[in-house]
């Protein structure tokens, strides 16, 4: 591979933040359903398929709430919405799916290096729904809390979803359609593998089964 290469999928994108200020998981998934062609308003994404919970709160002194893993905790259409990561976003697509009548694959993976995700979504074709940081900032720890199905979490900020739609070898830039930025934002390998990997290297594919637009 030239160390000078450039892949960019020609992605949709939408702005966040006047209706959906916390909302970066939903406004993604529904970039990465747009690009197969499908015009999903975000806020069908929240009300029909988003699998949501309460955001976390005090009971008896100590901050309970349910796992980001498998709920968005809170309102996406608030500034005080938490978030949440791949399983939750994994169901909420599946669900989309099967409200529509659509056949579409959702895989959700874990562990796959930023190189890995260029090598094996990219040059395929496919944009990556990943779980990242707001500008690359480096993650750092935030509130803990007991989960209600035992066990504890440590939230970790500045959290933010986003679209990777492509790369610049020559650059050494992952590109992203960034719902808190623009159309086509570029951050660093280095800044993007440390914001991707300290959120549990945690992301998303959507594609169709079946013979189809893309």
């Amino acid at each position: 591979m030239k160390t000078n290469e450039t892949r960019i999928l020609d992605c949709p994108w939408l702005d966040q933040h006047e209706k959906w200020p916390t909302g970066c998981e939903s406004v993604t998934a529904a970039l990465a359903l747009g690009w197969l062609g499908y015009p999903v308003d975000p806020d069908f994404f929240i009300d029909n398929c988003l699998p949501r919970a309460p955001e976390p709160r005090i009971e008896d002194g100590i901050w309970r709430a349910a796992d980001p893993q498998d709920f968005y905790l809170g309102d996406p259409r608030t500034p005080d919405g938490w978030g949440c990561f791949a399983p939750a976003i994994r169901r909420g697509l599946e669900r989309w799916a099967d409200l529509c009548g659509e056949d579409l694959l959702v895989r959700e993976l874990r562990g796959v290096p930023l190189d890995g995700l260029f090598r094996e979504e990219i040059d395929r074709g496919y944009p990556v729904i990943v779980f990242a940081t707001m500008g690359m900032a480096a993650p750092r720890k935030s509130r803990s809390w007991l989960l209600d199905g035992g066990g504890a979490y440590t939230w970790k900020t500045p959290m933010h979803c986003l679209l990777l739609i492509g790369y610049d070898r020559g650059t050494g830039e992952a590109v992203f359609s960034d719902p808190l930025a623009v159309a086509r934002t570029r951050y660093s390998f280095a800044d993007t593998e440390r914001a991707y990997r300290g959120m549990g290297s945690q992301a998303v594919v959507v594609e169709r089964r079946t013979a189809g637009k893309r």
